[in-house]
C-alpha cells in the first residue's frame, strides 16, 4: 500500500511539475510532449507547420515543440496537458559488451554502438562496409553497414536502405536493425534465401539517424532520450517537401544533410525507416491528399508487411488503422517527411514503418518484436528484385542514364532514372500491362508496349538507345594506372567529328556527385578524323583513395557527352601509423596503418613496463590501408603502447584503457 501511495504522489509531483514548461525545462530537455483536442480535423493542416504531431487518435493530438514552437502554439489559446516524455524511463538495460548486445535484450551506450558497426566490417570483410555518412550537431557518427557479395563495387543490381531511430526517442528499430545487419552477415552462404538476397541486392541499414536526441541524456543510456536532435529540431520535418518547398522548417541539419547528400550519390530505389509510437505501416503521401500514381502498389506491398508481422504476433499487434496500414495525409498531414523526400525528389519508393507503441521499448521486449517482424525485413527487401528491371546502354554497351516512364500512368515524380554508372533500372509497379518510354538526352526515344507484370515476379527488359545523330567521338577505351601516388590515363579514339577535345575529371568514389567532380586537365582533340588517335595524361600526387575519372567531349559547338566512369585506388606512399580510436576506450579500439608496399608486419602491444601483452599482426601483408581490433577487456586499465615494425620503419603510439 506505501508503494502505491508513493506511485500517485509521485505521479502529481512529476504532472505539477510539468504543467507549465519554462525556459529552464526547455534548456535541459529541448523539447515538451503533450496532447490537446481538435474540433475538426482540417486543424491539423496549420498546426503541423507549427508544432511536430507525433499521432491523432479520434480528436485528440499528441504532439512534440521546442520552446519557439510552443508558444507560438499556446497562441493559438487551446487547452492542453503536458505529458512525461517518452524517453525519461528510470530502468533501462543497457550494456557495452559485445556479447552481450548479441543477445539482443539491451540498449548499447554509443561507444559499444559504433564498435560493434565496426566489428561487423572486420568480421565479415568480404561483405561488409562501414560508410560513414557524416556527423551529427554534437558530432555523434551516422553510420550505415553496406552489405553485397562485392561490396566494393557498384553493380547492375537494386540499391536498398533501411534507416532507424530519426526520432531519438524511438528505439525499437535501433536493436532490431542492429540485429537484422547480424543475421544477414552471419546466415550468408549457410540461409539460401539470405545468400540470395546479398548476392543479388546492394543493402544499406543505418541502425540509427539521430545519434544525438538518442544519448541526450548521455552516452551511456538511451534514458532522457528525446525526439529531435540537439538543435531541438525533428529531423522527419526537415527534408525537402513536394508541396512545401525546400525549407519547410527552416534551413537544413547536419543529420539531414548527411541523408541528402547520401540519396544523390546512390539510387535507392526502395527503402524504410522504422519509428516507433503506434503499429502501422505509412505510406505516401504525407504532405498531399492525392494519391501516389503507384497507390495499389503501395498498398499491397504495406499489406504483405503488415499480413507477414499479423501471422507471427499477438493477436494485438499492428491490427488497427487498415488492417495495419494508413495512407500518410489520410492519419495527419506532415510536411517535410522523409518519406515524401525519397520517394518525389530521389524518385524511389519508401515507406515510414512504426513497430512499436511503446517508444523506448523496455529491452526485454525485443526480442519478441524481432520474432513479429523479421521475416516481413526480409520480404521487404526481396521486394527489390519484382516488377519491371533491366539495363539501358547505347549501341556499344555502355550505360545510360534515360528517364524510364509509364504512359499515362506515371505523374508527380513517379517515373524514375536508370542508374548513371551501371544502366540499372527497376521499376516497382503492380501487377498488369503497361507501356514504358526510355528516353535520354542526345538518344531517340524507345518505346515498349504492352510489358506485361505479375505481383512478386520479375519482367527483364533490357533497352538499347540509338543516337539521334552519329556519335561525334568514338572512344575505343578509356582506362587508368596507378602508380605510386600518380594515375596514368589513357585513351584512344577511331574516329572524331567536330572535336575540340577532352576535359579530364576526377572526385571520390565515396563522395561522387554532379557538384563535386572537379577539372583536373584539358586534353585537344583533332576536330574531324577518321585516324585512330591516343590521348594520355598524369594525375600527379593523389592522396590515399578511390576514385573516379571520366570524360567530358566538347565539341566546337559546345556540346558535350560524358564518357564512362572508371573507379582507381590510389594506396599508400609510405608507411604510417595512426592514433587509435576510440581513444581512451573500453574495452575494444581500432588501430589503422598504412604500408605503401607488400612487407612483413608485426603489430604489438605493450603495457606501462614495457611487458609484451600482444601480438595483434604478425605475417605478410598486402600495400594498403589496414584496420585492427585490440581488445582489452581482459586487462587492467592503465596506458599502453603500440607499435609497428617493418623492414627500414618502426613507430609506437600510446593509448589508454578505461574501464
Amino acid at each position: 500500500m506505501k508503494i502505491s501511495v508513493i506511485l500517485i504522489v509521485s505521479f502529481l509531483f512529476s504532472t505539477l511539475i510539468f504543467s507549465q514548461p519554462d525556459s529552464k525545462f526547455f534548456e535541459k530537455k529541448g523539447e515538451v510532449y503533450f496532447k490537446f483536442s481538435i474540433a475538426e480535423k482540417e486543424e491539423i493542416n496549420i498546426l503541423t507547420r507549427i508544432i511536430s504531431i507525433d499521432n491523432v487518435v479520434g480528436n485528440i493530438v499528441y504532439a512534440y515543440a521546442n520552446e519557439e514552437e510552443f508558444n507560438e502554439f499556446l497562441s493559438l489559446g487551446y487547452e492542453y496537458e503536458v505529458l512525461r516524455s517518452p524517453g525519461d524511463v528510470d530502468d533501462v538495460q543497457m550494456s557495452s559488451s559485445l556479447e552481450e548486445l548479441g543477445l539482443w535484450d539491451s540498449y548499447p551506450p554509443y561507444d559499444a554502438y559504433i564498435n560493434m558497426m565496426y566489428q561487423f566490417e572486420s568480421d565479415y570483410s568480404s561483405i561488409c562496409k562501414v560508410v560513414d555518412a557524416g556527423n551529427t550537431v554534437q558530432g555523434r557518427k551516422i553510420l550505415f553497414v553496406k552489405i553485397s557479395d562485392n561490396v566494393n563495387e557498384r553493380e547492375t543490381e537494386p540499391q536498398f536502405m533501411y534507416s532507424s531511430t530519426m526520432h531519438g526517442d524511438e528505439t525499437t528499430g535501433f536493436v532490431l536493425m542492429l540485429r537484422l545487419i547480424d543475421s544477414l552477415l552471419s546466415s550468408y552462404g549457410n540461409d539460401t534465401r539470405i545468400t540470395n538476397l546479398v548476392n543479388n541486392i546492394e543493402i544499406w541499414i543505418n541502425p540509427n539517424a539521430n545519434p544525438d536526441g538518442t544519448y541526450h541524456g548521455g552516452n551511456n543510456t538511451v534514458n532522457g532520450a528525446t525526439r529531435y536532435n540537439a538543435n531541438n529540431k525533428d529531423l522527419n520535418r526537415n527534408f525537402p517537401d513536394p508541396a512545401e518547398g525546400q525549407y519547410p522548417t527552416g534551413p537544413w541539419q547536419p543529420e539531414t544533410i548527411a541523408m541528402i547528400n547520401l540519396a544523390q550519390q546512390y539510387n535507392f530505389i526502395l527503402s524504410a525507416n522504422f519509428h516507433g509510437g503506434t503499429e502501422v505501416v505509412n505510406y505516401p503521401w504525407d504532405t498531399w491528399s492525392r494519391f501516389h500514381p503507384d497507390d495499389n502498389w503501395f498498398q499491397f506491398i504495406s499489406h504483405k508487411y503488415a499480413d507477414t508481422v499479423q501471422a507471427h504476433s499477438p493477436s494485438t499487434y499492428m491490427n488497427g488503422f487498415d488492417d495495419g496500414i494508413t495512407n500518410g495525409y489520410a492519419w495527419y498531414r506532415v510536411v517535410g517527411g522523409r518519406q515524401d523526400f525519397f520517394t518525389y525528389f530521389e524518385r524511389g519508393r519508401e515507406l515510414t514503418i512504426e513497430i512499436s507503441d511503446t517508444k523506448l521499448l523496455p529491452a526485454s521486449f525485443l526480442p519478441a518484436h524481432w520474432e513479429y517482424n523479421k521475416r516481413s525485413f526480409l520480404n521487404y527487401i526481396e521486394s527489390c528484385l519484382f516488377g519491371i528491371r533491366g539495363v539501358v546502354t547505347d549501341t556499344v554497351g555502355n550505360p545510360l542514364k534515360a528517364l524510364v516512364k509509364i504512359a499515362g500512368h506515371d505523374f508527380d515524380n513517379s517515373e524514375i532514372f536508370s542508374d548513371s554508372v551501371s544502366g540499372n533500372y527497376h521499376r516497382l509497379i503492380y501487377s498488369g500491362n503497361y507501356n514504358l518510354t526510355f528516353s535520354a538526352p542526345g538518344f531517340f526515344d524507345t518505346i515498349i508496349t504492352n510489358v506485361s507484370v505479375n505481383n512478386l515476379s520479375t519482367t527483364i527488359l533490357n533497352v538499347e538507345l540509338i543516337p539521334e545523330s552519329p556519335v561525334p567521338v568514338e572512344l575505343v577505351f578509356f582506362s587508368a594506372k596507378v602508380n605510386g601516388n600518380m594515375v596514368s590515363l589513357s585513351c584512344e579514339t577511331v574516329s572524331e567529328i567536330n572535336n575540340r577535345g577532352f576535359e579530364i575529371e576526377r572526385v571520390s568514389s565515396l563522395t561522387s556527385s554532379i557538384q563535386n567532380w572537379i577539372k583536373i586537365g584539358y586534353l585537344n582533340g583533332f576536330g574531324t578524323t577518321t585516324e585512330k588517335n591516343n590521348y594520355s595524361f598524369v594525375d600527379k600526387e593523389i592522396p590515399s583513395g578511390k576514385y573516379l575519372y571520366r570524360l567530358k567531349q566538347i565539341d566546337f559547338d559546345e556540346n558535350y557527352k560524358y564518357s564512362q566512369e572508371i573507379e582507381v585506388d590510389v594506396k599508400p606512399v609510405s608507411f604510417s601509423l595512426e592514433q587509435n580510436y576510440p581513444n581512451p576506450f573500453n574495452p575494444t579500439t581500432k588501430i589503422e596503418f598504412s604500408i605503401p608496399e607488400k612487407s612483413y608486419v608485426k603489430v604489438k602491444v605493450f603495457d606501462i613496463l614495457g611487458n609484451l601483452v600482444s601480438i595483434l599482426k604478425s605475417e605478410e601483408l598486402d600495400a594498403g590501408v589496414h584496420k585492427l581490433n585490440f581488445d582489452g577487456s581482459k586487462f587492467s586499465s592503465g596506458i599502453y603502447y603500440y607499435s609497428i615494425e617493418t623492414v627500414g620503419f618502426r613507430s609506437v603510439k600510446k593509448m589508454l584503457l578505461l574501464k
